[in-house]
C-alpha cells in the first residue's frame, strides 16, 4: 500500500480519498500524521476539529511551542490561537500579530467535551483526534469509549439527517497500546490482532464505515533507524513502537487453545466469552459466543457489575485456572479485574 509521499511521509492527498468515515491511523513516531492531516485541511481549506484527550494537553499545545500548528509556518500558514468559549479554543490566520478572518480549526479535548454549551459545530466536515491512544503512564478518561462516540454526536449533530455528508473521523496515534478504551468500545481489538497476525496494513470494513491503516515499514522510520537515539536504544519495546509500528504485548502466561466441546459458555463480557469446562474446575477465555451465556456490555458500569459478579474468576486467574485463545485477550481480561 503506497501511502507515502515522495519524501517518504504520509500522504494525506491519498488518505483522504478512502470513503469510509471513520479512519484510524497507527504509525510509527514522526512519519507525518500529524503535520499532514492538519497541511491537508489547511490545502483545502477545510475547517476541522483538533482534539487531544484531556484538557491538559490542549491547554499544553495552545502554547506557541507546542501548538501543532506551528511546524506549518514554514509551509506559509503563520496562526495563532484564541479562546471561543469555555473548552473552545480557535485556530485563526494571523494578520499584524491579531487573529484574522474566520477560524481554521477549533481544538478541543475529549475529556471535556461534553461539558461545552452552545457551540455550533455545523461548519466543520473533519475531526483529527490526534493520539487517542493513551500512553500507559498517562491517567485514564471515565467510559473513555462512550465519551468518544458522544464527542461525535455532540460534534455532528444531525448533519446525516439534513442530507448532509458524514462528520470524517480521523483517529491518528503511536503504537502505544491495542487495548485501548476506544478499541474495545467499537470491538476492534479482534479485528487489529488479526491484522497484526496477518501483517496485513490496511482493513476495510466497509459495513461500519471503519478503515484501519497499520503503517509498517515507513521509508522515514528506515532513515530515524540509524539515528544517535535509536543506536542507543536499541531492538527493544521504544524502538519497535517508535520505528517499526510494534504494539506493546503483554507476557502471554497462559495463552493455549482449548476445544470448545468440553466446555460451556457462561458469560459475555465486552469482546470476552468466557466457558466454564464441563468437568474440571477450569475456564477458557475466546471470542467466540455460543450457546445463551449471560452478557454485560463494555461500559466501565458493566464491568464493574461483570466483576463484582464474577469475583471468583479473579482467583482462578490467579490461580492459573483460566486459559485464553490470545494473548489480547487476557490483557482485556486483566484490565477488567485491574490485576
Amino acid at each position: 500500500m503506497d501511502i507515502y509521499d515522495k519524501n517518504g511521509y504520509l500522504d494525506f492527498d491519498r488518505i483522504m480519498e478512502d470513503q469510509n468515515p471513520f479512519i484510524f491511523i497507527m504509525g510509527a513516531r514522526a512519519i507525518g500524521k500529524t503535520y499532514g492531516s492538519i497541511k491537508y485541511m489547511l490545502d483545502h481549506s477545510i475547517k476541522f476539529i483538533y482534539m487531544r484527550r484531556t484538557q491538559t494537553q490542549v491547554d499544553l499545545i495552545k502554547t506557541p511551542a507546542l501548538n501543532p500548528f506551528k511546524p506549518l509556518e514554514a509551509e506559509g500558514y503563520e496562526t495563532v490561537t484564541k479562546p471561543i468559549a469555555k473548552n473552545v479554543t480557535g485556530v485563526y490566520s494571523l494578520d499584524e500579530d491579531k487573529p484574522s478572518g474566520p477560524a481554521l480549526a477549533y481544538i478541543l479535548a475529549l475529556s471535556t467535551v461534553s461539558n461545552i454549551r452552545g457551540f455550533d459545530a455545523s461548519d466543520v466536515d473533519v475531526m483529527i483526534y490526534d493520539e487517542f491512544i493513551g500512553e500507559k503512564h498517562e491517567k485514564s478518561i471515565s467510559n473513555e469509549g462512550l465519551a468518544f462516540l458522544n464527542a461525535i454526536e455532540t460534534i455532528a449533530r444531525n448533519r446525516e439527517l439534513k442530507g448532509q455528508k458524514p462528520l470524517k473521523v480521523i483517529c491518528l496515534s503511536n503504537t502505544n497500546d491495542l487495548v485501548n478504551p476506544i478499541f474495545i468500545e467499537l470491538k476492534l481489538v479482534t479485528v487489529v490482532e488479526k491484522m497484526i497476525k496477518d501483517n496485513s496494513d490496511y482493513k476495510n470494513i466497509k459495513a461500519r464505515g471503519v478503515s484501519i491503516y497499520l503503517l509498517h515499514n515507513s521509508p522515514i522510520s528506515r532513515q530515524k533507524a540509524s539515528t544517535s537515539l535509536y543506536k542507543l536504544a536499541g531492538e527493544g519495546v521504544f524502538s519497535g513502537m517508535a520505528l517499526d509500528n510494534d504494539f506493546s504485548q503483554e507476557y502471554m502466561a497462559m495463552v493455549k487453545s482449548q476445544s470448545l466441546k468440553e466446555y460451556k459458555a457462561m458469560v459475555v463480557v465486552g469482546e470476552l466469552c468466557i466457558y466454564k469446562h464441563k468437568s474440571k474446575r477450569q475456564y477458557y477465555v475466546t471470542a467466540h459466543v455460543s450457546g445463551k451465556p449471560e452478557v454485560y456490555d463494555s461500559s466501565e458500569i458493566e464491568i464493574r457489575r461483570f466483576t463484582t459478579d464474577y469475583y471468583y474468576l479473579k482467583l482462578s486467574y490467579l490461580a492459573r485456572h483460566i486459559f485464553f485463545e490470545t494473548y489480547l485477550l487476557q490483557i482485556l481480561f486483566e484490565r477488567y479485574f485491574k490485576l
